[in-house]
């Protein structure tokens, strides 16, 4: 791992074409601005790795209890009972 110190307006290079700036620096933070061609994927690490979990709870689910939802996806909205609005919910009608 490359350690480098910078203040806020300064910034580093990675790979010519990759720019991180120290936007602006707290006593419990630090604001980073990415400058990044639109092939490269930029993103939180955290929101990575909740991506990946994700996609590893669902290749747990059986297809068995995914047919009825998908079935019901395909019918569209249509097939599916209504939502129920307030003044359905109140036996008073108030």
């Amino acid at each position: 791992m490359l350690v480098i110190r910078r203040r806020a307006g300064e910034s580093i290079l990675i790979a010519g074409d990759i720019e991180i700036e120290v936007l602006e620096i707290s006593p419990t933070r630090v604001k980073l601005g990415v400058r990044a061609p639109k092939e490269v994927e930029v993103i939180r690490k955290e929101v990575g790795l909740i991506a990946g979990e994700n996609l590893s709870a669902a290749r747990e689910i059986p297809l068995d209890l995914l047919a009825p939802v998908l079935a019901r996806l395909e019918a569209g909205p249509a097939a599916s009972p209504p939502n129920p609005t307030p003044a359905d919910s109140n036996p008073n009608g108030r």
